[in-house]
């Protein structure tokens, strides 16, 4: 893994070329990682010049969300891609309607079991995941709880990891951002029969996906240097500094 900064003279011949060119960022990892300044938010949103240039941000929360917060001219996509809006298409994933049925009737199962205020306090979703709180020192409703997931979970589309204060639960093996970057390269236009060139930016477990699927497709960047565990990204920025630097040289091309 080498410093994406130093690939920046690499990339002037290869923009000089009639190819669709796509920057696709972790929107949760933006405002959250050490090597990121919120402000570079609006630097990412000027990048956007379709249709030779897309820009766009994939999020754990819902397209909605990210709707009342970001312009309508970028690449939107929520719940981990399983939704996007991008300028001149809208893609869902096929089974997205019954995830969402689905993730709805074990909110309405917790809710009828265990009571109503006790789920809207103790249940939290974020786009396509659910979080469940255990309640410590009670041991009969941890236990129910559990039950109650195992067997609402049975037949669905739909995975949990249950530790000793929280349940998540989430879609199984339906989706990952694997498949997200191959369906935007599948939705964004071909120039001279030529393949988009894809820049994933990121930092998160999640984005090891989209990493290894970048690869195939263009340059995968982890947004910090000393991340503490394996990853596929081939480049690095250490700093927000860095990461201006980069912008900055988008922004001028």
């Amino acid at each position: 893994m080498i410093s994406f900064l130093q690939e920046i003279p690499n990339l002037i011949k290869s923009f000089s070329q009639k190819r669709t060119k796509c920057l696709l960022f972790n929107y949760d990892v933006l405002g959250h990682s050490d090597s990121v300044d919120i402000n570079h938010i609006k630097q990412i949103v000027d990048l956007a010049d379709p249709p030779q240039r897309f820009t766009g941000f994939i999020s754990q929360r819902s397209l909605a969300a990210l709707k009342a917060e970001l312009p309508q001219n970028l690449i939107l996509a929520g719940a981990n891609g399983v939704e996007i809006d991008g300028p001149g298409f809208l893609w869902n994933f096929p089974r997205l309607g019954m995830l969402r049925h689905q993730i709805d009737q074990i909110i309405t199962t917790l809710a009828m079991e265990i009571g109503p205020e006790w789920a809207r306090k103790n249940i939290g979703m974020n786009g396509l995941e659910l979080s469940i709180s255990i309640p410590e020192n009670d041991q009969f409703t941890a236990n129910k709880l559990s039950n109650l997931v195992r067997h609402n979970l049975s037949g669905t589309l739909l995975g949990a990891t249950m530790a000793k204060k929280k349940i998540r639960i989430y879609p199984n093996d339906q989706w990952d951002r694997r498949l997200f970057i191959q369906k935007i390269a599948n939705l964004l236009p071909n120039e001279n029969g030529l393949t988009p060139t894809i820049f994933y930016f990121g930092a998160s477990v999640a984005d090891e996906p989209a990493f290894r699927e970048t690869n195939l497709h263009g340059y995968s960047v982890l947004l910090r240097e000393n991340i503490g565990r394996r990853t596929v990204a081939r480049y690095y920025l250490r700093s927000k500094q860095e990461l201006n630097k980069v912008l900055i040289w988008f922004n001028s091309q």
